[in-house]
């Protein structure tokens, strides 16, 4: 009886995780190199997935290489998106800071230890670039 009662479990589990794992997935083109959860990377196609039994760790990864990054939900719950990602332009690097798909958003948590004051003149801090997911 026990063993049933923990197949169930996890049977219902896994049905309810499917759909949000199917939904977390974009292919995506970057046109220029990025720093992901400070991690540079090189422009090509990417594959971006939220990971699995989790709400706030997200993975993007090529053929060669792979960033996994901790997020947190913004407050883009009230408009649908295009799934996309979102870099900022600054420095001349760009830096994936949000992952949008449909009614959701995940900002990119920023390592305080790397970061580095670029202008103190907030119209001069940079550019948002946003990347349609296929």
């Amino acid at each position: 009886m026990k063993f049933c009662k923990v197949s169930l479990f996890f049977a219902l589990l896994v049905a309810a995780c499917l759909p949000v794992v199917g939904q977390t997935e974009m292919r995506v083109d970057i046109p220029f190199n990025f720093v992901a959860a400070g991690k540079s990377l090189p422009a090509g196609h990417y594959r971006v997935v939220r990971l699995p039994m989790s709400s706030c760790f997200w993975h993007i990864s090529n053929d060669h290489d792979a960033a996994s990054m901790l997020t947190y939900p913004s407050d883009s719950t009230r408009n649908l998106h295009r799934a996309s990602l979102i870099f900022q332009h600054a420095g001349g690097t760009y830096s994936l800071v949000t992952i949008r798909a449909d009614y959701s958003g995940w900002d990119v948590a920023r390592s305080k230890v790397k970061q580095t004051l670029v202008s103190k003149d907030e119209s001069k801090a940079g550019d948002y670039v946003e990347i349609g997911a296929e």
